[in-house]
């Protein structure tokens, strides 16, 4: 009778699992159809000289969320292009819930709307161009001269607050910090120049600009970098990293954007901005990877996964980062953590954390492993320094050292677990809506930096499972 009913249980169970994977293989396969359909889309779009003001896979990614059909409204793509360019109607301010969540906010009648105020706008302008031809993608025209997506008007002409090096790329367009073609060739110092005052920065007798920027600093002084935050409406935020080489200069060093594929999500982290939208490039640098509920994540190198076919022919990933969070950003008790890195000696070079392979098993004994396990041999493991109570005031303060301006939940300290609360040795500070100062000191990396930052906004806002 017993085992009868253990039977049906397990049956049950079994059943159960089959749909699970089923639906799972079923999701994959409709994300791979979808990034088909999209590739031979954006092949169709240059093949056309269709031009767009906004990057090409934004166009299509807001097309569909606007419910058009990628293949039959190519014609109509302008309206997504339009609607990604608009500003926000009068009166509309976006804002932050504690949660970390975006909503839209009326600042005379306090209406609150979840989704931005253009959407609705903007899918019907779509639906009415769609409905006034015959109702086939192929007889409808172009709308009218008139309602053509006006050329972007020109940028009054302002003197930038810094200049700014590239480290490898264009740079990315911020109120900070502007592009080599902006920036006088007299005012350009040279590439060794650029590495002189890299290596006084960092403390590294690195020469190569990947190595310096992946590599730990070996400073006890903070070097001093932010971090801007690029939104979307409709998702696939994008984050700058630059760096302060001095009152007035800022370098460009890194992107990371957040990519979707068949084994889940992960952030990928390029020296150039274009190249972060992609997980396989020769400028990749790093990639954070989340598990457990977006409360483990994990940052590597841009070496070969265990078992794929890059590992044949190239060394494994290094593990550089483990971030362990006991409490989510979201909960009302926020941001308790622990983040692990290998140990780093005064010379700056770290312990190495990559996995071995025995037969066709693949060794798990990475940073998070033995964080968990709490074996800290060849690991240094830091945590948010604790606000203290300050009778004066009556309530928990943390000194920023004026690097934070803004309340948030995303402004932290870690300090070492098992050492001197007084200093910091990772800060990151709001100072605006979507700039954020990240500074760190030995034994943290510049890499290390911005993938914390990285987790930061991940953990506080949304889930990204593996």
């Amino acid at each position: 009778m017993v085992a009868a009913a253990q039977a049906e249980v397990d049956a049950a169970a079994a059943a159960e699992r089959a749909v699970i994977e089923e639906a799972e293989v079923r999701e994959r396969q409709a994300m791979v159809e979808e990034e088909t359909l999209r590739a031979k889309v954006l092949e169709e779009v240059q093949r056309r000289n269709i031009q767009f003001l906004s990057e090409p896979a934004d166009v299509l990614e807001y097309a569909v969320y606007l419910g058009m059909e990628l293949q039959e409204d190519i014609e109509l793509l302008w309206v997504a292009d339009e609607a990604l360019q608009a500003d926000d109607p009068e009166g509309w301010d976006q804002a932050e819930s504690p949660n970390g969540d975006t909503y839209y906010i009326h600042s005379v009648t306090q209406q609150v709307l979840w989704q931005h105020p253009l959407d609705y706008t903007y899918q019907q302008k779509y639906l009415s161009y769609k409905n006034g031809g015959t109702g086939e993608a192929a007889d409808i025209a172009s709308p009218p001269p008139a309602a053509q997506p006006p050329p972007a008007p020109p940028k009054a002409e302002k003197a930038p607050a810094k200049e700014a090096y590239p480290s490898s790329a264009p740079m990315p367009s911020s109120s900070d910090a502007v592009g080599l073609k902006d920036v006088p060739a007299a005012n350009l110092a040279s590439d060794d120049q650029l590495r002189s005052r890299l290596q006084q920065l960092l403390g590294t007798k690195h020469t190569d600009l990947k190595a310096m920027l992946l590599e730990p600093a070996t400073t006890d002084s903070p070097v001093q970098c932010y971090v801007l935050r690029h939104k979307s409406r409709i998702g696939g935020t994008r984050f700058d990293f630059f760096m302060s080489l001095s009152s007035t200069k800022d370098m460009y060093c890194f992107t990371g954007k957040k990519t979707s594929s068949s084994r889940g999500a992960f952030y990928s982290i390029a020296l150039d901005q274009d190249d972060s939208k992609k997980s396989k490039t020769d400028a990749g640098i790093g990639k954070v990877k989340a598990s457990k509920g977006a409360m483990e994540y994990t940052l590597f190198d841009n070496g070969a996964a265990p078992g794929s076919k890059e590992a044949k022919d190239q060394p494994l990933r290094r593990e550089l980062m483990h971030v362990h969070f006991i409490n989510s950003l979201r909960n009302r008790n926020p941001g308790a953590m622990h983040v692990g890195v290998p140990t780093v000696d005064r010379a700056g070079n770290a312990a190495s954390f990559r996995p071995t392979v025995d037969g066709k098993e693949c060794a798990k004994d990475g940073l998070m492993e033995n964080l968990l396990a709490d074996k800290t041999t060849n690991m240094e493991v830091f945590k948010n320094r604790e606000p203290k109570w300050n009778a004066e005031s009556q309530m928990y303060q943390l000194d920023f050292r004026g690097r934070a301006t803004h309340a948030s939940c995303k402004n932290i300290q870690l300090t070492k677990r098992d050492g001197e609360q007084n200093d910091a040795q990772l800060l990151m500070g709001k100072v605006d809506d979507n700039k954020f100062n990240i500074d760190f000191q030995y034994p943290f990396s510049a890499l290390q930096a911005f993938a914390f930052a990285l987790v930061v906004f991940d953990n506080s806002s949304s889930s990204m499972t593996l």
